[in-house]
């Protein structure tokens, strides 16, 4: 396993300088994933920003002239600036880095499968040469039961060496096949996602783009599926149909990349030894597959894995510092959609309130403050008093982030709870409310449901014993069986997110409201009305 350190162009210059074995030449395969639209730098969330990333990248590039950049899906989903900015860097960013493959992730669906015919085809900002083609052969349409329209198989990059030779570069894309338990399911309705992946890669040999597979020099398996390092340092898969996965040896592929489990990766993996990396998430590494060329006879003779850190400099080179501005401009001139100007200050938190949703079986203080602000929205909606009882709850996964000491700006409450999603009303009887949150605190897959207004006890065996209401006004009650009780909650797990059963939200139970803020906006104007938190 290599983590390599990239430390300046003076570096870049040394190892350009280096002697080479004749005939061979390097050829980098760089790739990020799980961008998630993180432009702006922040320290305490250890997120560098889309200029570092782009800076980092150049510097490689000085080092390894040849060279494809490609993403590994979910470049955005879960940023609120990106949201909020309506993606308009993106293809400015992707443009900049080289990038114009990438695999499908499950965020790529957040906007619907409308939007990824568009591209970002109608925002000013997207470059007139630029095109993003997406890689994807385990999707399929229920209607056709062929790929959509959108996506592809395969994409091939041809890489000019020295003497004129041409090295090709195909990647054939993958996507989890958990997807559709990953994102609102009418994101990806008359969509399936198969997770036999042997059985597709064989079937793309059968179809009319296996040729670009066929003519590379280089095969590459571009996949937004997870991987993980175990306790002996040994990269393993990380996805529901692992065993499929660890079936792949075919000969005919030279590696992976892989993305959606925010892990750094680095190593070998399944019996064929085949070079992975997985750049963890947000722009903390860029991941490179090494791969050493004999011009003489146009073969890959090693495939080498790295990871690279990426680290903001004090100083910024100007492609990087064109992006810096980007984003102050963006930040000084966008609201959110209650008009709320991103850089307004809200409240002021009186200490850190963390919040890691890679630690999901846990109620925190995060997820307690955003619930509370959900119930507490709702009944300041419906003029409901004090004593009536409201809870409030959200997956732990929509709550991206915690928020830290001292002032807090709308930017940084968006970052947290990115997704600005409807708000749900449910009137459940204590009964319906018991097995929710059961189901909520045994959740293995997703973590445990989040709730405000409320406490949740559980036995040694960790059974769920009661829920108790305390509204932090000095009521409490235990809940009872046959009791009515009003849940406000996001609208992602009511349609089956995570795992959430829709019967868990009976529809004749829903209690219709018009004027409800989103998400995000109700959380904003929470804060509003707070001193302190």
């Amino acid at each position: 396993m290599k983590f390599l350190q990239i430390p300046s162009l003076l570096l870049a210059s040394t190892l350009m300088a280096a002697p080479c074995v004749a005939q061979e030449v390097k050829v980098a395969v760089f790739s990020i994933n799980d961008f998630h639209g993180a432009f702006v730098r922040n320290d305490f969330k250890g997120i560098p920003g889309a200029p570092a990333v782009l800076q980092t990248l150049d510097s490689l590039k000085q080092v390894y002239p040849y060279n494809v950049t490609v993403s590994a899906g979910d470049a955005f989903g879960g940023s609120y600036f990106y949201k909020a900015t309506q993606g308009q860097l993106m293809p400015v960013f992707f443009n900049e880095a080289g990038i114009r493959i990438s695999a499908l992730g499950n965020h790529e669906f957040d906007d619907g499968v409308r939007s990824l015919t568009k591209k970002w085809s109608n925002l000013p900002q997207k470059p007139k040469d630029w095109d993003l083609t997406y890689v994807c052969a385990n999707m399929r349409s229920t209607s056709s039961g062929q790929i959509p329209d959108f996506a592809q198989p395969v994409a091939s990059v041809p890489v000019k060496l020295p003497g004129g030779k041409t090295f090709r570069v195909a990647f054939a894309g993958l996507i989890t096949s958990s997807t559709p338990q990953q994102t609102s399911k009418r994101n990806v309705n008359g969509l399936t996602f198969d997770g036999n992946y042997p059985a597709v890669l064989d079937s793309v040999m059968k179809l009319p783009e296996h040729t670009l597979i066929d003519d590379a020099h280089l095969r590459l398996l571009l996949t937004h599926i997870g991987s993980r390092t175990n306790e002996d340092g040994q990269p393993v898969w990380d996805d529901k149909d692992r065993e499929n996965l660890s079936r792949l040896n075919a000969t005919i592929w030279d590696g992976f990349i892989s993305a959606h489990s925010h892990q750094p990766v680095c190593g070998r993996i399944n019996a064929a030894q085949y070079p992975i990396v997985q750049a963890q998430s947000h722009g903390n590494y860029i991941s490179m597959l090494l791969c050493t060329v004999d011009t003489k006879r146009m073969v890959v003779t090693d495939v080498e894995p790295n990871l690279i850190r990426v680290t903001p400099k004090k100083v910024l080179e100007p492609r990087a510092a064109r992006m810096q501005a980007q984003i102050d401009s963006l930040l000084q001139n966008t609201r959110t959609k209650g008009g709320t100007p991103l850089g307004e200050v809200l409240t002021t938190a009186k200490n850190d309130l963390p919040h890691n949703r890679n630690k999901k079986w846990r109620q925190t203080e995060m997820g307690t403050l955003v619930c509370k602000a959900f119930a507490e929205t709702y009944r300041q909606h419906a003029k409901l008093p004090d004593d009536a009882v409201i809870i409030g709850m959200s997956h732990i996964g929509s709550i991206r982030a915690g928020l830290t000491k001292g002032p807090v700006s709308v930017l940084e409450v968006g970052e947290a709870l990115p997704f600005a999603n409807r708000m749900k009303v449910y009137e459940l009887t204590g009964k319906q409310l018991f097995e929710l949150v059961d189901f909520g605190l045994h959740n293995k897959v997703y973590g445990w449901l989040q709730l405000g207004n409320a406490i949740a006890t559980c036995n040694k065996a960790g059974n769920l014993e009661a829920v108790i209401y305390c509204n932090g006004k000095g009521k409490r009650q235990v809940l009872q069986p046959k009791g009515k009780y009003i849940i406000v909650t996001d609208e992602f797990i009511t349609s089956g997110g995570d795992g959430y059963n829709p019967s868990l939200f009976p529809a004749n139970q829903e209690i219709k409201v018009e004027g409800l803020p989103y998400t995000t906006d109700a959380f904003i104007n929470y804060l509003r009305q707070q001193p302190e938190i």
